[in-house]
């Protein structure tokens, strides 16, 4: 039942407001007044204040064309190779120096790599270091627009706000790098900006959103109502300086006049308000309570959870809309049924019945029943339900409320998600390769499948993982990142990759480690360790194997060189002996000078010697030996590679030339395998020219720098060339293209490259012929 408003008397009403009216017109002529004076004031300070922001504008703005004007000189002389790095490091110290708020000026590659820093102390940055995605972003703009720009504000390392003033450099048409000055924010304002202009006005660095970057007026209040924005716009970075002036006074003093004005009002106005308020209390009241129950209703009637009450003996007394929803019983069906109520099915009456007795005994568990109802319908279904005793307002229990949820999908999906569980913890159980996952702070294991229990230990969830895994814990620096030191932002990610020994066992194991976010929010790491044993023992046979190639590889390539070795030494010892008759017959005839014997004998001996050499090398190349990769002279190498090469080179008519730029840096190989790689190409170019006529039995061995880490070295012939689908199968094991080749040299000769970090390869040559192409590692040159 709602109450009628009261009728509202008229004239009443106008002898109410008649002192309102009046108190309100008065105290509103004295506002205006004093809002005019201080208007007046304001307006005076903000003409001071916009001449300063001028100022100020042109100041700041000429002190960063002066830094990007050096830059530009800079990055002229770089342009054209007249800057060395000590003059760099001269210059910029010095105008690093004179200006505080360059931090650093710096000189970076195109992939944003710092080359050039100075000052050399400064901790702004440092050689070598990668610039981040923020300012990578920002130099690679700089370049696609060939313009000075600034970067996004970032914190340096003192974590003040700081930009790039970026000026990229280009040689002809192609980017070199560019110049960065590194400067700060902060310091850029007290140097370009005297003490006087601070001391007056609160100064704030503001983004293109608007958002605050750094502000000074921590110190002293400041009064927003005088203030300004300089719009600095600076290329890719556009910048506001935000200017506010001190107040004089304390922020009271401004609203002092005002305030004595509204409260003499308030109390003028205070007296007849509370007479009224009086007289309209009880009406507000019953207004209220009216609403307060509605609110309640309303709420009620909204809830999705259905709701129940019940008094002491079990009768139900209220059922929302929710819970007729859920039953399908109208409200009236329900209220004042006592158990066994409509709702429950036949076969659960006795469970029911229990539930019942036990919510009103006050014995209701704090997690609820959870039970199986029925609707009107006959359909069945599952809810929990929760109880807690109804209090009247004089703290009286009444009866019972329950709440009901229904949890038919909620427990229809916790029972999928128990069964997908246990097929997950049923395929990892069943891996060969140990899997445990434990927490990065406290290393608990919180997982761990039946392959790692077998091999550490069952019972291991629960218990420490570093202690655990001690026989097979890679080093701490070993690891890619600190686990310790991940963020949230920096998951997932690799920790570690690579093959232990357990120390215990002695059996190997490929360990892959990563760090995730677990179920709960932490930081795990993820440990899979496969069982490789088997496979290192395989690798060290078919090592053995590959040795035992090489060492064939050369001793055939020797024998198939014995008969021409056998004529190259013939020809120093023949020389050897007959010199040697020479000099007996001249001594037998004592017609001799002892300088033309000397003479004889001398040549004998570096005949001697050249024979010597040839046995020597044929040794060193059939000999077995571990491989050294030492740096070696690469046209010695090939003087010696020839050596061999050209008896037979002699024999069939081929002429060997060596193409090779001056100051080749030195190699780092094995000598004796790259000199069977050589041996083995250079033989395999002379067969080829076989059947091509004379004076196209040409063959070059040609070197060059790839880059600052590999060398190409070519080996080309005017032979008959490979088929195409010869190209793709050169250089598998035992396949050939001769009539009585066995198919293992080429094959070889990319294991020997490949064991040198490089790449070997075939191409058609332009006119006719093959070359073999191969890259080895360049000595590292001292810096």
């Amino acid at each position: 039942m709602f109450l009628r408003p009261p009728p509202a008397p008229t004239k009443q009403t106008w002898l109410w407001l008649a002192p309102y009216v009046a108190i309100g017109i008065f105290s509103l002529a004295m506002l205006v007044v004093t809002a005019l004076l201080q208007w007046r004031e304001q307006d005076t300070a903000l003409s001071a204040l916009e001449g300063d922001m001028h100022w100020a504008e042109r100041t700041i703005e000429n002190r960063l064309h002066a830094h990007q004007d050096f830059l530009t000189t800079l990055g002229r002389e770089q342009e054209f190779r007249q800057l060395s790095y000590e003059a760099f490091q001269v210059r910029a110290s010095r105008y690093v120096r004179d200006n505080p708020e360059i931090e650093a000026i710096i000189w970076v590659s195109t992939s944003g790599k710092v080359e050039w820093v100075s000052p050399n102390e400064t901790t702004a940055t440092y050689v070598g270091e990668q610039l981040d995605a923020t300012r990578l972003l920002a130099l690679q703009e700089a370049l696609r627009t060939l313009r000075p720009l600034f970067s996004e504000n970032y914190p340096n390392a003192a974590h003040q706000p700081a930009n790039d003033l970026i000026l990229p450099v280009q040689t002809g048409s192609a980017d070199i790098g560019a110049f960065i000055a590194i400067q700060s924010l902060e310091p850029l304002l007290r140097a370009t900006l005297p003490a006087a202009f601070t001391t007056r006005y609160s100064l704030s660095v503001v983004d293109a959103e608007g958002r605050e970057v750094f502000s000074n007026s921590s110190v002293k209040p400041t009064d927003r109502k005088i203030s300004g924005t300089i719009s600095l716009d600076l290329p890719n970075n556009r910048l506001g300086l935000n200017i506010v002036a001190y107040r004089s006074g304390g922020a009271w003093l401004t609203f002092v006049p005002a305030g004595l004005i509204i409260f003499l009002t308030l109390i003028a106005t205070g007296t007849l308000v509370q007479l009224r308020r009086h007289a309209h209390h009880r009406a507000a009241t019953e207004e209220q309570l009216r609403a307060a129950y509605a609110f309640r209703h309303a709420m009620s009637q909204s809830l999705i959870t259905g709701l129940r009450a019940i008094d002491l003996k079990g009768r139900i007394t209220f059922v929302n809309a929710a819970f007729c929803r859920m039953t399908g019983f109208d409200e009236g069906e329900l209220v004042g049924v006592a158990p066994p109520y409509p709702y429950w099915p036949t076969e659960e009456f006795e469970r029911l019945q229990h539930n019942i007795d036990q919510a009103l005994a006050g014995q209701a568990p704090a997690g609820g029943f959870e039970m199986r109802i029925m609707r009107k319908s006959g359909e069945r279904f599952d809810v929990r339900l929760y109880f807690s005793p109804l209090i009247d307002s004089n703290d009286q229990q009444i009866g019972w409320m329950a709440s009901m949820n229904d949890i038919t999908e909620p427990r229809r999906a916790r029972v999928e998600l128990e069964r997908a569980h246990e097929r997950f913890v049923t395929v990892i159980d069943g891996l060969d390769t140990a899997v445990h996952v434990a927490d990065v702070e406290t290393g608990e294991i919180l997982f761990a499948n039946q392959a790692f229990q077998t091999i550490f230990g069952f019972n291991s969830v629960g218990q420490n993982s570093a202690l655990l895994t001690a026989a097979c814990r890679p080093a701490a620096e070993t690891l890619i990142v600190d686990p310790a030191k991940l963020g949230v932002d920096d998951l997932p990610c690799e920790i570690f990759d690579g093959e232990l020994q357990h120390t215990l066992s002695g059996r190997w194991y490929h360990l892959h480690e990563r760090a995730i976010r677990w179920t709960d929010g932490r930081t795990v790491r993820v440990q899979i360790a496969a069982d490789i044993t088997d496979q290192k023992h395989i690798d060290e046979i078919n090592l053995q194997q590959q040795k035992r190639l090489e060492q064939t590889s050369r001793l055939i390539t020797m024998g198939e060189m014995a008969s021409s070795l056998a004529h190259e030494l013939n020809q120093p010892l023949s020389a050897i002996a007959n010199y040697c008759a020479g000099c007996i017959k001249r001594m037998q005839a004592g017609n001799y000078r002892f300088e033309d014997l000397l003479a004889a004998m001398q040549k004998a001996s570096d005949q001697a010697e050249r024979a010597g050499k040839i046995i020597r090398r044929m040794r060193d190349m059939v000999k077995k030996s571990d491989p050294k990769c030492l740096p070696v002279s690469l046209p010695e190498l090939i003087d010696e590679t020839r050596a061999f090469a050209d008896i037979q080179a002699q024999r069939s008519g081929t002429q060997i030339s060596v193409l090779m730029p001056e100051n080749l840096p030195k190699i780092v190989v094995d000598r004796i395998m790259i000199e069977q790689v050589l041996l083995n190409l250079v033989k395999n170019g002379i067969e080829s020219m076989a059947d091509v006529p004379f004076d196209r039995r040409h063959l070059s061995i040609q070197a060059r720098v790839v880059d600052e880490r590999m060398l190409e070295i070519a080996v080309a012939d005017q032979g008959h060339g490979l088929a195409e689908e010869d190209v793709e199968k050169i250089f598998a094991p035992f396949y050939t293209t001769k009539q009585d080749g066995m198919g293992i040299g080429l094959a070889i000769c990319r294991s020997i490259i490949e064991f040198h970090q490089g790449r070997l390869w075939v191409e058609a040559g332009r006119e006719g012929g093959s070359i073999f192409r191969f890259t080895v590692p360049i000595e590292e040159k001292e810096t």
